[in-house]
């Protein structure tokens, strides 16, 4: 087996246990939420996109369907939906300036505060894993990897974009 083929066989290998890992840390996330806010069962059947608007909203503070859209990557139907059941849920709040009684805002409830919180937690550490697993590495070789990973994201868009 030649070694393009051996590079590809592992890159697929990573691929599936990354999607497997991310389903657990997912999982794992939104039991813990879940635990933390006993009392609060809007949280209860929180989807990973609905958690996402969530973290852009904390991050951002107040946006609107066309920044979150844009943030998150999917389209403004989408987001409307989306901010439609995190309203019911009691995690955000919708509201208008002012000056613009056309564009509607959303801003994170104290419920969603909490979501946000430990979102934000569950990222940094497993910022704080990946980085002390890159430490390993020499800088020649992260920069090389660093190339790689660019260019395979590069790749894949324009893959996808033409199909």
């Amino acid at each position: 087996m030649d070694l393009k083929q051996k590079i590809w066989d592992q890159w697929v290998l990573m691929l599936h246990k990354q999607e497997d890992r991310a389903k657990r840390r997912e999982a794992l996330l939104l039991e813990q939420i879940r635990k933390s806010m006993p009392d609060y069962d809007e949280v209860a059947d929180l989807s990973i996109t609905e958690l996402h608007v969530i973290q852009s909203i904390g991050e951002k503070g107040n946006v609107n369907v066309t920044s979150l859209a844009q943030r998150i990557g999917v389209t403004k139907s989408a987001i409307s939906k989306i901010t439609s059941k995190l309203l019911k849920k009691g995690l955000i709040d919708r509201f208008q300036l002012e000056d613009n009684q056309k564009e509607v805002f959303f801003r994170l409830t104290s419920g969603g505060e909490s979501v946000f919180s430990f979102h934000e937690i569950f990222h940094r550490r497993l910022e704080r894993q990946m980085l002390s697993f890159l430490s390993q590495y020499s800088d020649s070789e992260l920069e090389f990897l660093q190339r790689v990973m660019r260019d395979a994201t590069l790749e894949m868009e324009k893959n996808w974009n033409n199909q």
